[in-house]
């Protein structure tokens, strides 16, 4: 029984990493070390990478206060941030730098001006800075992303879409 109450609490800690990942505002970062993973750690290495990496940030010890204030500032940055809904997901054969690469092409933000992005199978959320939305929808809409005609809009809040 002790393992598996264990075992919940190292999954719930999984899935609070895997949410302040998609809350990690600089995408490219991320796209950056996949890649040098991909370069330097063998295919078959790379769970375990992962799995080391966890134990040793978070599996002994419970979250240190510099994570937990980290986590408590990064939604702030978002109540800053309006927050749009685009049909460009990972189905679309492209990564979510593209896809921010793409946004800022058209409608000529700059990738600081972008927050967050919650890059999904099919579609994506984008934070961009309340103070850089105005056009937007329309810079990006119709436009053509990998042979998709994008559709975005501004996204419901969870209590809307109930």
């Amino acid at each position: 029984m002790a393992e598996t109450i264990n075992d919940t609490e190292k999954g719930r800690k999984i899935r609070e990493l895997v949410e302040e990942m998609k809350l990690y505002n600089n995408p490219h970062e991320l796209e950056e070390m996949k890649k040098l993973m991909k370069k330097n750690v063998p295919l078959m290495m790379r769970g375990y990478l992962l799995a080391y990496l966890y134990v040793t940030r978070n599996g002994r010890t419970t979250a240190k206060p510099a994570q937990q204030e980290r986590k408590t500032q990064s939604k702030p940055a978002l109540e800053n941030a309006t927050s749009f809904y685009i049909n460009i997901g990972k189905i679309s054969k492209g990564s979510a730098h593209e896809m921010v690469d793409f946004i800022c092409e058209k409608s000529g933000l700059s990738h600081e001006d972008i927050v967050s992005v919650a890059y999904k199978q099919n579609y994506s959320f984008v934070y961009i800075r309340n103070d850089k939305v105005q056009g937007v929808i329309e810079a990006v809409s119709g436009q053509t992303y990998k042979g998709r005609k994008v559709k975005m809009n501004f996204s419901k809040e969870k209590e809307e879409q109930q």
